[in-house]
């Protein structure tokens, strides 16, 4: 993305012009930093903005957030909350124990030295909010361009075993390739340590990423396939993923895939990955491998076809709606008189048979 196109977009963010012209006054050295601008230069949209300010001490950086009305840890961390705006002071951090909190918090004013404590290249480039200059120490932009997933530091990377997980859903998003050195330093790397809660996090943003077989080459070459869901996936497997989800854009779509094709227990890879309410339909989702008219007729008896995961290719999609029940279910009168006396057994099978015939005339007469 050009440069202009990026200033124009930020000039007409109005809340972001008025924290600019507000800092304005105090520091020269302020940057757009982080996700935000690997998006921007990927021309995506972005609402949300992490800003580090430099050249300002912690004490009158304390007093100008509370000038704004910002809310934060402070001194903590160096960190504030402002509307859409993470406001910072640049900082390098040093890990002083186990868990994703054990970490020291050092002031830093250097840009270089502080953007090595990111995680990987294409997160690293900075964006000054005055002049629209890009610093880029690692070589972030030219990632982007190949699509390379590179670590920056090897020491500071291994400090944070969530960034593993970071790297799957990275190149899920953002159709990304780690290079061979980044790819050894993270198999060396257990995750073990990590809370279901935080795999979680990283797990949900893969499911909804758009270039899932790139996510799951990740796994499969990390070993986080078996660990995580405890197969070994395959490159076709990513391929059918990625293909289902461009026809459905469903984050559920990945599990889906995975408990059908696997044949997993539902319930114990909910339970393993700690998902709740929004995947717990998979437990009785019909999966069928092949499909025919009537084993469709069947699905619509409980819900429309179009809410069904399984319409995994268009050819699916095109039968559903041929078939006059993609957008509503089949409900069959059935003639109850027949079923005068029958316990409730009985009663459920005589139903059950009366709805296969009402699919089955209902499809010669389709016919």
């Amino acid at each position: 993305m050009q440069m202009s196109k990026i200033a124009l977009n930020l000039s007409q963010n109005n809340e972001l012009s008025a924290l600019i012209k507000f800092l304005k006054k105090h520091t020269k050295r302020a940057y757009l930093v982080g996700g935000c601008v690997r998006d921007l230069l990927l021309g995506l949209p972005n609402s949300d903005f992490d800003i580090e300010i430099y050249d300002i001490s912690s004490d009158k950086f304390d007093d100008l957030m509370k000038d704004i009305g910002a809310s934060g840890v402070g001194k903590s961390y160096f960190v504030y909350k402002f509307k859409n705006f993470d406001l910072s002071l640049p900082r390098i951090e040093s890990k002083n124990g186990v868990g994703h909190k054990a970490f020291d918090v050092f002031y830093c004013n250097d840009e270089m030295i502080a953007s090595k404590r990111r995680d990987f290249t294409i997160n690293s480039i900075m964006l000054n909010i005055f002049t629209g200059e890009i610093l880029d120490f690692w070589g972030g932009k030219q990632d982007l361009k190949s699509n390379t997933l590179r670590v920056i530091d090897e020491n500071s990377f291994k400090d944070d075993s969530l960034r593993v997980l970071r790297a799957v859903q990275f190149a899920a998003r953002f159709a990304l390739r780690a290079d061979n050195n980044s790819l050894k330093i993270m198999q060396s790397i257990d995750i073990s340590d990590l809370s279901l809660e935080r795999k979680r996090q990283e797990l949900e943003k893969f499911f909804k990423a758009e270039h899932q077989a790139f996510g799951v080459k990740l796994l499969m070459d990390l070993g986080l396939d078996k660990k995580l869901f405890g197969v070994k996936l395959s490159t076709e497997f990513g391929k059918k993923v990625e293909k289902h989800f461009a026809l459905l854009q469903d984050s559920r779509v990945f599990l889906y895939d995975l408990i059908g094709e696997y044949r997993l227990d539902p319930k114990q890879i909910l339970s393993s990955l700690s998902l709740g309410k929004f995947y717990r339909r998979l437990i009785n989702e019909p999966f069928l491998k092949r499909c025919t008219k009537f084993d469709m007729m069947k699905i619509s008896l409980n819900m429309s076809l179009s809410q069904w995961l399984g319409l995994n290719t268009k050819k699916r999609i095109s039968l559903a709606k041929e078939l006059g029940f993609y957008d509503k279910k089949f409900s069959p009168v059935i003639d109850m008189s027949a079923a005068n006396g029958l316990k409730s057994k009985e009663l459920g099978k005589f139903i059950e048979q009366q709805k296969e015939l009402a699919i089955k005339k209902y499809l010669r007469i389709k016919n």
